[in-house]
């Protein structure tokens, strides 16, 4: 790996790798903080590398430090969970004539991301984001066959190792990826850097439809979806049947607002390739926004059949179903959305909004009891139990329910047992409650006009 500053995560990241690697190869490339002593005391292979912007380089000479048969890649904000060990083993074991592509899972808590997949509530590697996004590259390779690494930002492998004959077969143990566990100045400085490195990687490689393409990806990172398309046409300029650049471009004209143009990049992609989950999302998206649901319908089935860990899908088909007045499909489709994904708060919206519209508030509550009782951690869902049973005057459960989401700090939650203490006139408990809001959200006006309320009921004759 090669490392600068990374003294708050590099330990986690060799932790993670203790009992896998038997060396630890690590280019520094000028930390000032105590990166270096960490890892001295992992024992690693170690030298200082000045990096000139050219990440290839600086990959490549970490490759000169090892000598074991199989090199494996990461970053210093990455890990490997310890029940994949044994996969990689099995690996490593096998002729050296084929090299392995990983999915890295990239968490964020942005979920306009458009292959935006939610973490479940017990998943043990979310680290609280809301989700992640996928990306690809070539991390596993035999050593001493002559492979490079290439690009002087988001290096890569892959081409180097292809030209040597040796095959890329994927494998389904995920890289665990924290680059957006970092201070807002310091993924903006790297975003910002990010974006310098690969204008001048295509500045010097005019021809290079990934550097364009990659170049687009980190103008949607940043949310400039103008550049971003702009990068795309550049790729499609020297390969217009370039599949990745079409439906990329399709997603960036949409949220451009350029919903004909998107269709015509999105169904060119299709045609081309109709076995890209993400193409058939984007158009689906497309559709679903001009309220096409029977088009939308069959885009998100196409996806889901294409690719059925994608959570959203559920949550997508049912918002289709119900668009189609196919309310209790949909509502199926929700609560299995909700089940998959019980951190979503747009299927638990959209779990309830159909279960009351279909009159079910005793089947809603019975569902979201035994989705907490199988493990699910989201005070949401207790905030909206407590909704369901204080609509029906269930106030003792509604109580429960309401306190237990507000004791993980979910100011909702105090304003709502606030406002059951105070239909049931125990004024020093609801003004307690309210109070409690305004202290996590100040600017609470429900929390506000309540806590008024409550003072004014004390203040009235009795």
């Amino acid at each position: 790996m090669i490392v600068k500053n990374e003294s708050t995560r590099l330990q986690a990241c060799l932790d993670s790798v203790g009992d896998l690697a038997s060396e630890l190869c690590i280019v520094d490339t000028g930390s000032s903080d105590n990166t270096l002593e960490i890892a001295r005391s992992a024992g690693a292979k170690l030298t200082v590398f000045l990096l000139c912007d050219d990440f290839a380089d600086a990959r490549n000479e970490s490759l000169r430090l090892c000598s074991e048969d199989w090199v494996l890649v990461l970053d210093a904000d990455e890990v490997i969970a310890a029940e994949d060990h044994s996969k990689l083993r099995r690996l490593a074991q096998g002729p050296q004539d084929c090299c392995f592509r990983f999915v890295t899972r990239n968490y964020t808590n942005n979920r306009d991301i458009v292959e935006f997949c939610p973490c479940s509530a017990d998943d043990p590697y979310a680290r609280d984001f809301a989700g992640w996004y996928p990306s690809t590259k070539v991390r596993l390779f035999p050593n001493n066959k002559g492979g490079k690494f290439e690009g002087n930002v988001h290096e890569m492998i892959d081409k180097s190792l292809e030209k040597l004959g040796i095959r890329i077969l994927d494998t389904d143990v995920p890289i665990h990826h924290y680059g957006q566990a970092r201070a807002e100045t310091e993924i903006r400085a790297k975003q910002s850097k990010y974006l310098d490195l690969g204008h001048r990687k295509v500045q010097e490689n005019p021809t290079d439809v990934k550097g364009f393409i990659e170049l687009g990806k980190q103008y949607g990172e940043v949310g400039d979806h103008a550049n971003a398309a702009g990068a795309y046409r550049e790729a499609l300029k020297i390969d217009p049947k370039n599949v990745d650049a079409l439906h990329q471009l399709g997603g960036m004209l949409f949220m451009l607002r350029r919903p004909e143009e998107a269709m015509k990049s999105l169904n060119l992609a299709i045609r081309l390739d109709p076995n890209v989950p993400s193409a058939w999302r984007n158009l689906g998206v497309v559709h679903a926004d001009a309220k096409r649901w029977p088009e939308a319908h069959e885009c998100f089935e196409k996806a889901y059949a294409l690719d059925p860990n994608w959570n959203e899908g559920l949550r997508y088909l049912a918002v289709c179903l119900e668009g189609l007045d196919r309310t209790k499909e949909a509502a199926e489709y929700a609560r299995k959305a909700l089940r998959s994904s019980p951190n979503s708060t747009e299927a638990l919206k959209l779990f309830v909004q159909l279960e009351q519209k279909l009159q079910r508030r005793s089947e809603a509550r019975e569902q979201l009891a035994s989705i907490i009782d199988a493990g699910a951690k989201n005070p949401e869902l207790h905030n909206v139990l407590g909704e369901l049973y204080f609509y029906d005057k269930m106030y003792d459960d509604s109580k429960a329910h309401f306190g237990t989401a507000a004791q993980s700090g979910l100011a909702a939650a105090y304003n709502n047992l606030g406002i059951v203490h105070f239909s049931l006139r125990e004024y020093d408990e609801a003004q307690a409650a309210f109070e409690n809001c305004l202290k996590i959200d100040p600017a609470h006006t429900g929390a506000q006009t309540n806590l008024g309320k409550v003072r004014a009921a004390r203040q009235a004759p009795a």
